[in-house]
């Protein structure tokens, strides 16, 4: 049962990366957060697509979900639901929780750090503990993944605690002007799948892929920990994560491995699996836009050796093409491509598609490099 649940999870990430155009970070955030039952933040400039990915999403799982966009005058009647009149004439305050976060398995919070006070405090409970506190009465909710949108990083001291309970979080960006012709392309792709989009899965696998992680890393966890400890332990010398972050890593780590082949419970979860799969996941862990440079220097120096090498002999050659030293831009190139072929071919394939978009960035870089190369020596 599980293993159906992971192929038809597998499905989705696939579909919502054909989908989306440059969106793998998007993509893999929205899913980590989804089998994790975590809280998700997409922070970037309007137009960017944030809604309309938790809304492919919602489709393809069949899952209801729920949309507001918050300001300072956005109501609790909004969020909860109206009261219901007729009990209020009988003297008793009761909501009407149809249609509301309380009923939805997903929802999306658009401009999440407008909300007012009493607002973000009925969030609080919802994002921690998955319930709400409406008068006297503690009310359970259904949602499973809260994702919050919004256009800035909260400054304000008092909403740091909010910022925190969105651990998984993902900076997008509008695409470069180079890349206008094909966005145009994908977005009217997009537009038209969204009209005739089918569930591809549904809640149900969401939960079974849940359920057996959970387990999974219960039953794992002094193992687990051992591996990718050292490792986080060194990464937050120089970007900091919350106890409450640490803690749920292993949980992160496992859900990514999924995503990318691994049959949890089926596939032994090897130490080098464990490390990539805890490097790859500190990404979507960052608190601001600017410590994304200093995960890319640490993503970069705890890369394979083969990769390593590659990325040093790229760079080699650039600066030889620059100085106009081709002959020995030459040998470092065709190094390179030699590298590179015996990576593609040597390396297992669960490596390969963990590295999938360092090595298709060499590749480009190397294909370039051979065009300066060429256009050099005539």
């Amino acid at each position: 049962m599980s293993v159906e649940s992971y192929s038809r999870i597998r499905s989705v990430y696939a579909k919502l990366n054909n989908m989306f155009f440059k969106y793998e970070d998007e993509v893999v955030g929205t899913l980590m957060a989804t089998l994790s039952r975590e809280n998700y933040l997409l922070i970037g400039p309007p137009g960017t697509a944030k809604t309309t990915l938790v809304y492919a999403l919602s489709k393809l799982l069949n899952a209801r979900w729920f949309y507001r966009q918050l300001t300072k005058f956005t109501d609790l009647e909004e969020i909860l639901g109206p009261i219901n009149i007729a009990k209020l004439l009988d003297g008793k305050i009761e909501r009407i929780y149809a249609n509301s976060i309380v009923e939805s398995e997903f929802a999306l919070l658009d401009e999440i750090f407008n909300a007012s006070s009493a607002i973000l405090n009925t969030l609080l409970s919802i994002l921690n503990e998955r319930v709400v506190y409406d008068g006297e009465k503690v009310v359970p909710v259904k949602t499973w993944t809260v994702f919050g949108a919004s256009n800035r990083i909260p400054d304000e001291e008092e909403l740091q605690a909010l910022y925190d309970r969105f651990p998984i979080r993902v900076f997008t960006e509008w695409v470069s002007p180079d890349d206008t012709e094909p966005l145009i392309v994908k977005g009217w792709e997009l537009r038209m799948d969204l009209e005739r989009i089918e569930p591809l899965a549904t809640m149900d696998d969401v939960q079974v892929v849940n359920k057996v992680i959970t387990q999974y890393v219960y039953d794992h966890i002094k193992d687990i920990s051992k591996v990718i400890s050292p490792i986080i332990s060194n990464y937050v010398e120089h970007i900091p994560i919350s106890n409450r972050t640490r803690v749920k890593v292993p949980m992160y780590v496992t859900t990514y491995l999924l995503l990318h082949g691994i049959d949890i419970g089926r596939t032994e979860l090897t130490p080098a699996l464990l490390r990539v799969g805890t490097i790859k996941v500190l990404k979507y862990l960052v608190s601001n836009k600017d410590q994304l440079s200093e995960y890319n220097s640490f993503a970069t120096v705890h890369m394979p050796e083969d990769l390593l090498r590659l990325s040093e002999l790229l760079s080699e050659a650039k600066a030889l093409i620059n100085n106009e030293v081709y002959d020995e831009a030459r040998q470092r190139i065709n190094d390179a491509r030699e590298l590179l072929n015996q990576i593609r071919s040597k390396w297992d394939n669960v490596m390969v598609r963990l590295y999938t978009e360092e090595i298709n960035e060499m590749e480009e870089l190397l294909k370039r490099l051979e065009e300066a190369l060429n256009i050099g020596r005539r």
